[in-house]
């Protein structure tokens, strides 16, 4: 695909009505090139939210092949394009995408950290990604572990408690605790392991 046709698939995406919009991205993703993967990965940092949402789903459906540069989109300086790649990656179940996602809870973007939380949920729903999960949850800091088990807990106890089932073949989880006298119930990711303020976040 040359320079051109690029453009010219951008000209259909921003002038057809929502509808051609969704059937032309979906046609990019029935000719998985080189070249279409990079439009469609390149949707992502548009600021469409539509666009992007549909970009998305597309991408996950896509499988092994678009794996890499969607992990690779975490560390975009977009937001968006960082919660557009979070979702792709939660749907489509990829265990290597555990270890990534895990790291992206610290993201200083709440609209990103909520898409990890879906996204994560996505995941330990699937049984041959809860013994990635459980490795990736092991490897944090036990403040930190034990934050983002509770947050799972929450989300869905079956599905978190499936996980913390094959934790225990790899290290002890710790019991989740009641805050002690005088401390916080309601801690987020930077009160366990430390972050800038929200405001710095909130900029970025």
């Amino acid at each position: 695909m040359v320079a051109k046709d690029v453009a010219r698939l951008w000209e259909e995406l921003r002038h057809r009505d929502p509808e051609e919009k969704l059937g032309w991205i979906t046609q990019i993703a029935q000719n998985p090139t080189e070249e279409s993967i990079e439009v469609l990965l390149d949707v992502l940092q548009q600021e469409s939210w539509f666009l992007r949402d549909q970009a998305s789903r597309v991408l996950a459906s896509m499988g092994e092949i678009v794996l890499t540069p969607l992990i690779q989109y975490l560390g975009s300086g977009l937001w968006y394009t960082r919660a557009s790649a979070v979702s792709a990656l939660g749907r489509m179940g990829n265990p290597r995408a555990a270890g990534p996602l895990v790291g992206m809870l610290n993201d200083p973007n709440r609209t990103v950290r909520d898409a990890v939380w879906d996204a994560l949920v996505l995941l330990c729903r699937n049984e041959l990604a809860q013994p990635e999960l459980a490795a990736a949850f092991d490897e944090l800091p036990e403040k930190a572990r034990r934050f983002a088990l509770d947050g799972l807990v929450e989300r869905d106890a079956e599905a978190a408690g499936q996980v913390m089932r094959h934790m225990e073949d790899v290290a002890t989880v710790p019991e989740p605790v009641a805050p002690a006298e005088g401390d916080e119930a309601d801690l987020s990711w930077k009160d366990v392991v430390g972050g800038e303020g929200e405001a710095k976040q909130a900029a970025r």
